[in-house]
């Protein structure tokens, strides 16, 4: 019990209200009932958990009192994190912060933590269970946080052009901070509220037996599925390697970095090798165009490695690879080759609601954060000409704290 995330381990977390006041200017009017309050949270020092300690709390013999020491943590942690969020989303470049979808994103951090910092510190399991469904309006509030924000970006990008929002290295710091941020807050919040739903193999939301290989073939079904409704065909895909090998790690976040490598492996092998179906091809097929079956296109790798420390997959594919110049375009949020999304897949209430096969940008950076949050990575090498390789390392030890942003 000694490194468990209790509120004996998290005491230092609690801001001083002593601390000097950061100006009151740095505060939307909704909050400056609690400047004093606020300004001590926004000068406190977030504290960093892992894997293994997220594990700790749903493997205490007493839950009841575990619970309510997280609750405790919960308490004096989130507020510190949302209010750094809040100060940087009212200070972006170039209008930024004034275009409708991130002013929208701002109140909804600024209702968080003034419903955070107004509920009591959790002392009992009754008091506990309010503050667990204060949780859970959060997470519903939070959960379009993403394509609210791609929405103000691209806003941004027609406003002054693509060049500009591109040349700015503040931009893409933020952005990397901001979402960042937001996995290890939304990863806090749904690891306590799911610890209230025990289910069999979890604790909370991460699953202590976890296959990559099972995820892969479940990912590749779903990109498979998006790809053929955007093209009418896709590429076939061969899992290999360490199939059988488990992790404890989180399902929903290992699906959304394969499901994201492998849209884009796929996207590449069919407009390389099916260029007739590109979207910003003609529209009218020659005669003797086929229309390609699966077995035409050079099927994609993805080949699974369980090594002592760290879980390896690889993604490759012949999909014509990627100009040494602009490789490092990827992990930029505002560089996308693909056509813009419809509106019509832009569901603010809900997220992109018919996730589109490209066009936001956000996927490859997305991705990384996801990987790296748990000790991970994804470096991509690629030879134009022929193909790219994607490689998603998982790490298994579950010692790495989560790498907040500054």
């Amino acid at each position: 019990r000694g490194h468990r995330c209790g509120s004996h381990f998290w005491a230092e977390a609690e801001p001083d209200v002593n601390l000097p006041r950061v100006g009151e200017d740095d505060f939307p009017k909704i909050l400056l009932s609690h400047a004093a309050t606020a300004s001590a949270f926004l000068r406190a020092e977030a504290k960093s958990i892992t894997l293994a300690e997220m594990l700790a709390v749903g493997h205490a013999e007493d839950m009841e009192q575990s619970l309510l020491e997280n609750a405790q943590m919960l308490h004096a942690e989130l507020p510190v994190r949302l209010s750094r969020r809040i100060v940087e989303l009212q200070k972006m470049p170039y209008g930024l912060s004034e275009l409708p979808p991130v002013k929208k994103v701002q109140k909804w951090y600024e209702k968080s933590f003034h419903d955070l910092i107004s509920q009591r510190v959790p002392q009992n399991a009754e008091q506990e269970l309010i503050f667990t469904h204060c949780l859970e309006k959060i997470l519903r509030r939070h959960n379009s946080v993403v394509p609210t924000m791609s929405q103000g970006i691209l806003m941004l990008k027609e406003e002054i052009g693509s060049d500009s929002v591109h040349q700015c290295p503040f931009l893409q710091d933020f952005l990397d901070r901001f979402f960042m941020s937001r996995i290890g807050v939304r990863m806090l919040l749904s690891q306590h509220v799911a610890l209230h739903e025990p289910a069999p193999g979890f604790v909370g939301i991460l699953g202590e037996a976890v296959c990559p290989g099972e995820e892969a073939k479940g990912a590749v079904l779903h990109a498979s599925q998006i790809c053929e409704a955007k093209y009418g065909v896709a590429p076939n895909v061969v899992v290999k390697g360490d199939v059988r090998e488990k992790i404890s790690y989180v399902p929903g976040h290992l699906h959304h970095m394969l499901h994201e490598l492998l849209k884009n492996a796929m996207r590449a092998v069919v407009e390389t090798h099916a260029p007739q179906l590109a979207p910003n091809a003609s529209a009218n097929f020659s005669p003797s165009f086929s229309f390609p079956d699966s077995d035409d296109l050079p099927e994609i790798e993805l080949t699974v490695a369980a090594g002592e420390s760290d879980f390896h997959i690889r993604i490759s594919d012949q999909g014509g690879g990627i100009p040494r110049d602009q490789l490092s375009n990827i992990w930029n949020y505002m560089y996308t080759t693909a056509e813009r999304p419809k509106e019509a897949d832009m569901d603010m209430k809900g997220g992109i609601r018919n996730a589109p096969m490209a066009g936001f940008g956000y996927g490859l950076p997305l991705s990384k954060l996801y990987a790296r949050y748990f000790g991970g990575d994804i470096d991509v090498v690629s030879m134009e000409g022929y193909g790219t390789h994607a490689y998603l390392y998982l790490s298994r030890l579950g010692n790495t704290k989560e790498p907040l942003p500054n």
